[in-house]
């Protein structure tokens, strides 16, 4: 399907994303959703609205709201560039789990935070899309799939429509991970597949990431330090094996990303975001193979930077994040 065109000129990629994401395959996933005269009704959620829940669990576990806090449909559905009709399928949803209240004359309410197990598909699995974003993921990185590919191959190989690879590619080009070629093929980003590459890599990691530690501007924000540190803490007390396909890799791109985040400078932000896509192109399988004994040495690491930057020593912190990174290529993280 085109995008659509205003006045003759091209609808911006960011909208034509958006409205691609319209019309799309319902996933059969069965809910239960009050109705006023006490019944419930069955009904699936879309695809869309399926993200949309992956996001608000995400806003949800990062302490947007506090307990008894109102949720409004409304601004999650400015927030998400969405309608108000997901949001609400979705907060019915969370009232079923029990995470949200839905109160008369105040709307929605945050009851409880999502547990810790409830947060990799337990409430919902991923959309067809997420699905076959990380799948594509793993068979880059394994070298399944081949640097330049083709639509109808790709719906052939992972048995999903066209429409869904496209889109899916769509979201690997906005993270500078492909391009589109004449036609319907798409070529990938350069993987990090040798000695240099990677080093270059971690080069690059340092002169970000300590350097955002040493911004005149750089201003961890309390309550996102806290939800890393316990995050640490609960992995230390999990088995790897509990461990969901891709758990690891994000909650470390996460710890990294936020710490820069603190400095308060979108492009060093946008340019480490840019290297854990890179990285996660490349690594993922890496990342899987993982022992206990090196993530148990990475929250350890993490650990005692975030001590550091919670007493306010952000030189020290730099320099404990530049010994993290600049450990071995098989021990780095």
């Amino acid at each position: 399907m085109a995008c659509p065109q205003a006045n003759g000129t091209p609808a911006r990629a960011d909208f034509c994303y958006k409205f691609v994401t319209e019309d799309l395959p319902r996933v059969n996933i069965i809910v239960t959703a009050p109705r006023t005269d006490g019944t419930v009704t069955q009904t699936g959620l879309s695809n869309l609205q399926v993200e949309v829940a992956h996001k608000m669990l995400a806003l949800i576990t990062k302490e947007r709201w506090q307990i008894g806090d109102r949720i409004s449909d409304a601004a999650i559905a400015r927030e998400l560039h969405v309608s108000r009709s997901p949001v609400r399928q979705v907060l019915h949803l969370l009232v079923e789990r029990g995470i949200v209240a839905q109160a008369p004359n105040r709307g929605y309410l945050l009851q409880r935070f999502p547990k810790q197990d409830e947060l990799s598909n337990e409430i919902l699995p991923p959309s067809d899309f997420e699905d076959l974003y990380h799948r594509l993921m793993s068979a880059r990185a394994s070298g399944s799939i081949g640097l330049e590919v083709s639509e109808a191959a790709l719906a052939e190989q992972f048995e999903v429509t066209r429409g869904t690879v496209r889109r899916t590619l769509m979201r690997f080009a906005a993270e500078g991970l492909a391009e589109r070629l004449p036609g319907y093929g798409w070529r990938f980003a350069e993987a990090l597949d040798n000695e240099h590459a990677v080093n270059e890599s971690y080069s690059f990691r340092v002169v970000i990431e300590c350097g955002a530690l040493t911004q005149a501007d750089y201003s961890p924000v309390l309550s996102e330090l806290q939800e890393l540190h316990r995050e640490q803490l609960e992995i230390l007390e999990r088995p790897i094996s509990d461990f969901p396909d891709g758990f690891w890799f994000d909650v470390n791109a996460n710890f990294h990303e936020t710490l820069v985040s603190w400095a308060n400078n979108r492009f060093l932000t946008q340019a480490l975001r840019w290297q854990n896509h890179l990285r996660r192109l490349t690594e993922s399988c890496e990342f899987e193979r993982m022992g206990e004994a090196r993530i148990r040495q990475a929250c350890a690491d993490h650990l005692e930077i975030l001590q550091a930057i919670e007493a306010g020593d952000f030189e020290f912190a730099a320099a404990l994040l530049k010994r993290h990174i600049a450990r071995p290529a098989h021990d780095s993280v």
